[in-house]
């Protein structure tokens, strides 16, 4: 094995140029070269050689190559190649049948680059190969899908199966469906068949969705995305797959609400849509309130009815104003709320919280705030004590964190420090629930002053007051029980 002065000096030769001196030069390394080709380190500078100017020297090198006669030598080009795809290694190693040993993955690719055809039974290859159905070079890309089209049922098939699963518009599935290749277990069988829309044979296998329940359930988003798109196709036959575990509206995140109300308005269930209006935050109301106006629809209940023309009659033509957070932030800020949601506080009750907000500097409160805040659902003992408190700070932590809300009355918050008037916007009013409404809310929004109903958030607090009335009449609508269904939505009504 040459050293590595030894490598350098050679380099050193190849890379010569000078008139003369240059050339011998480059003869002496090339000597050298020679006498150690298959020493791995000198293949790199055969290889090197191989792309000189000095076309005698680009020659030698090539022979040499071309003459390897031991495997850590092969392995080496054949990792050059593999890393490059130079077309000259290329042809090198296909001319003389040049397969790496290891790794395992370098040797199935120059096999392929030598157009041998590989006996596919090993499963944890399959993925590696698969990859290479779209590789630039049609001699490997061509053998890796003759090789794959010879997989027999096993272990191997059911990892293609497997990779068209993950893409079912890719080469993997395009082959599988050419061939017939099918997964051996049933319930992936079943998984298959639905993504790759084979469904006149998927509802042979399993026309309940039982199976591919099963597997919905154990998949991850991707694949769960690549079933959502199948039941977004339109096809009636797959509108009874998704029975996921029942949600309230409360407690899916906002993308699902957002994707609930947009799958009512597609699928124009307008009933389901509107009884969700009555219990989300007008944020998602307003938007599909919208849509319901355009639908000609309209409750069959005569008192529900009345609700909904005088909630249509009341409700902004346009979106609801763009919710906006409170922009106090600072990076010291920001670190003393972040306190609040990890360490010690993170782990201390409501009860333990309160008690240490009492003597509390105001950095210190600032973190308890949003410890506090991260408490679902919040105390209203936790509200009305950072309400209270007298470091404006901890106040202003209230409103950042979301704890303390603006009245439904108001447009801004109430605060007698300069800041927080500055700092917080309503968000009250657009993010408050329907139904955690009290008695003195509907009273509040009954007695407010006439400039309170002026403008857009005028024209929602008269949709919120119009929801508030006939949920404290009895004609309220129980929270749903929410299956993602688009991932998707299947939505019940709660018994």
């Amino acid at each position: 094995m040459a050293t590595s002065e030894t490598l350098k000096k050679w380099q050193a030769g190849l890379r010569a140029t000078l008139p003369l001196v240059g050339g011998l030069r480059r003869k002496w390394a090339m000597d050298a070269l020679e006498a150690q080709q298959n020493d791995p380190d000198v293949v790199l500078l055969l290889v090197e050689a191989l792309g000189l100017s000095d076309q005698a020297i680009a020659e030698r090198a090539d022979a040499a190559l071309r003459d390897l006669t031991e495997q850590p030598a092969v392995d080496r080009l054949c990792a050059l190649w593999a890393k490059q795809r130079d077309d000259a290694l290329g042809k090198i190693i296909a001319d003389r049948s040049y397969i790496a040993k290891t790794p395992l993955q370098l040797k199935i690719l120059t096999a392929l680059k030598c157009d041998k055809r590989l006996a596919l039974d090993r499963a944890e290859v399959i993925p590696f190969v698969v990859g290479l159905l779209g590789d630039p070079d049609e001699t490997v890309r061509t053998g890796a899908m003759q090789s794959m089209e010879k997989v027999v049922p096993g272990a191997a098939q059911d990892a293609l199966c497997d990779e068209a699963i993950k893409n079912p518009a890719g080469p993997a599935a395009q082959l599988c469906l050419r061939t017939g290749k099918r997964p051996s277990d049933h319930e992936r069988l079943c998984l298959f068949l639905f993504v790759t829309r084979q469904l006149d044979e998927y509802f042979k296998e399993d026309d309940e969705f039982e199976n591919l329940r099963i597997q919905l359930q154990r998949a991850d988003a991707l694949v769960r995305e690549h079933v959502m798109e199948v039941y977004r196709s339109g096809d009636i036959r797959v509108q009874g797959l998704i029975e996921a575990r029942s949600k309230t509206l409360s407690e899916l995140s906002d993308r699902e609400r957002r994707t609930f109300l947009e799958s009512c308005s597609r699928h124009r269930d307008w009933a389901r849509l509107f009884s969700a209006c009555l219990e989300l935050p007008l944020s998602y109301s307003i938007p599909a309130l919208e849509s319901l106006r355009h639908s000609g629809w309209e409750p069959e209940q005569q008192d529900l009815r009345s609700a909904y023309r005088q909630i249509l009659a009341d409700a902004p033509n346009e979106a609801a104003p763009p919710q906006q957070k409170t922009s106090a932030t600072s990076s010291l800020f920001e670190r003393w709320l972040a306190a609040g949601t990890t360490g010690e506080l993170a782990k201390l009750d409501s009860g333990p919280l309160l008690e240490r907000l009492k003597t509390a500097t105001p950095p210190d409160g600032t973190a308890i705030v949003a410890a506090l805040a991260a408490k679902k659902p919040v105390a209203a003992a936790a509200e009305k004590a950072v309400h209270e408190s007298p470091h404006w700070l901890v106040r202003l932590a209230g409103h950042a964190t979301g704890l303390c809300r603006t009245k439904l009355t108001e447009d801004r918050a109430q605060d007698p420090n300069y800041w927080i008037t500055e700092l917080t916007l309503a968000t009250g009013l657009l993010d408050f629930w329907p139904g955690k409404a009290t008695p003195a809310d509907l009273e509040a929004l009954a007695a407010a002053p006439a400039e309170t109903w002026a403008g857009k958030l005028g024209a929602a607090r008269k949709v919120l007051r119009t929801i508030l009335a006939h949920r404290s009449w009895g004609i309220i609508v129980e929270d749903f029980l929410v299956q993602p269904d688009e991932y998707g939505v299947v939505v019940e009504d709660a018994e």
